[in-house]
Parts: structure tokens; sequence; C-alpha cells
């Protein structure tokens, strides 16, 4: 991996100015039109009404075909870096195809849960209440799919023999059975959702505007996306989804202004520890 000469700030604010401007959004019962950005990855929005309680209701969908990309689960440490980076910071510094934030972390940046990142263990202990974990690139790729998400209720990850280099654990917002994982309250925030379809894809989504859990848990059921199951990554502030892919970009920062329908400029972003990078295989 290798920096950028192009200032991050700049590029930062130019993916804020495209933040919206494609859109394929239909109700949630309509049929999606996706936009293939690149073999292996494809793109759609839809709208979240009624569900969306603040700021634009427009949800961004990757869809990742994991046999043609990868995902890449990185930490600020392991890169030898001071400070965390944001979500244009990181897919500038690594070049990759879109990033997305990971899951939660404490104050002092430390992540809050098991992380594996290139088959090194970054975080070691798992997070007891946290029932859900994203994985890819398996260490016996001949037994398993490239990349999952896990319900950690029906399977268990051994951080000490890890079938899997690259992992990111989190809680799950609904499970196969569609029943939904979280409970009932008025938390509002932008939410960061990633799912497993039933072809196998791993489908990620990233909310302009706020929602609850239980709300978007409900919202993401009745859309044509064919999810088997789901699980959230850290919301609010934090979920961000930045993609520079086939000549397409869109970002998406994690806030709202109180009086306005789009998410704020890039210099409002909060800083990433973590985050997936997708890249090509």
């Amino acid at each position: 991996m290798s920096a950028s000469r192009v200032p991050v700030g700049r590029f930062a604010a130019a993916l804020a100015l495209v933040v919206g401007a494609w859109a394929v959004a239909h109700g949630v019962s309509g049929r999606l039109r996706w936009k293939e950005l690149t073999p292996g990855i494809e793109f759609a929005t839809l709208r979240g009404e009624p569900y969306c309680r603040a700021g634009s209701s427009t949800i961004a969908i990757l869809r990742l075909d994991p046999a043609r990309v990868r995902l890449r689960v990185l930490h600020y440490t392991r890169l030898h870096r001071l400070h965390p980076l944001t979500s244009a910071g990181w897919l500038e510094y690594t070049s990759a195809l879109a990033v997305f934030n990971a899951g939660q972390y404490y104050p002092d940046y430390s992540y809050m849960g098991l992380l594996v990142s290139g088959g090194k263990v970054v975080s070691a202990m798992p997070h007891p209440s946290f029932r859900a974990a994203l994985v890819a690139e398996p260490t016996d790729s001949g037994r398993y799919a490239k990349a999952r998400v896990l319900d950690l209720e029906k399977e268990r990850i051994d951080p000490e023999h890890s079938k899997w280099r690259e992992v990111a654990q989190s809680f799950m917002l609904f499970d196969t059975s569609g029943t939904p994982r979280v409970k009932r309250s008025d938390q509002v925030a932008n939410r960061t959702v990633i799912a497993e379809d039933d072809h196998g894809r791993i489908v990620v989504v990233t909310s302009e505007g706020g929602y609850t859990l239980w709300d978007i848990a409900q919202l993401l059921k009745a859309a044509p996306l064919g999810l088997r199951h789901a699980m959230a990554m850290d919301g609010g502030h934090e979920a961000q989804l930045c993609v520079h892919a086939g000549g397409f970009r869109y970002a998406s920062f994690g806030r709202w202004p109180k009086d306005q329908d789009q998410p704020q400029d890039a210099d409002a972003q909060a800083p990433l520890p973590a985050v997936v990078a997708v890249v090509s295989r």
C-alpha cells in the first residue's frame, strides 16, 4: 500500500459533492436498478420512507461478489500510523474500490471485539454481547466461502485458530428466521449494515439519514434484496461509505444538518480506526 499524492481534504471534498448525485432510488417494495461499477461490485439506492426519522431517506447499497473482490479488514495501528483516517482518507491511502466502517471501538481507538487483519489478530478479546462477525479470506479456500456474515449463536470463531484471515465482530441485526436481534428504541442515527444474500453475496448498506436499528431491520427485510441475515456495524457519525470504482464516485459521511436533507461535508467526518476495504482479486 502506498499513499496517494492527492491531498486527503481535496479528495474528500470532491467526494462530498457527489453524495446523492446518482440516484436510482425506488420504494422499498419496488425493483432496484443495479449499476455494475466493476466486475464483482454493483451499486443501487433505495428510499427508506416511512422508516427514516431524520435527514435524507436515501440508503446506498453495495452488492459484492466475494469470488471477484476481496474484503480486507484494516486497523490504523497495522499501518504504523499515529492517528486514524477518515473513510475518504482510507480510500485514498489504500487505493481501494470502496471502504466502509467496521465495528465499534473504545475512546482510545482500540477495537471493541474480535478483529483480525491479514491473518494477524489485532484485538483478541471477543465481545460477549456481539453475536455476529464479518469474515473473509478463509485459510482453507476449498472448504469455506470467500466471505461470510456469521451468526455467532450458530457458528464459533476461535481467535487462536481462526479459519479466516479477516474478521470484524459486531452485533446481529436480524437472523435467518427474520427475527430482529435488536431492541426497539428511539435512538436515531446513520446506520451501516452488512448482510449476506441468498446467492452468497455480501451486501453493504449505509444510510444517508437517521434510522433506529429496529426500523432499518424492518426496512431491509422488506426490501427486494433477498437478504438471509444481517449484522450492524457502528452507527452515527462513524457510519461512512466511500466508493471510487469504474469511474463512479459516491460518499456518505454519517452526519446530516438539522434543517437539510443531505449529509454534512467532508470536514465533518469522524475518524475511523478500523474499516473494511474492498479490493480487486
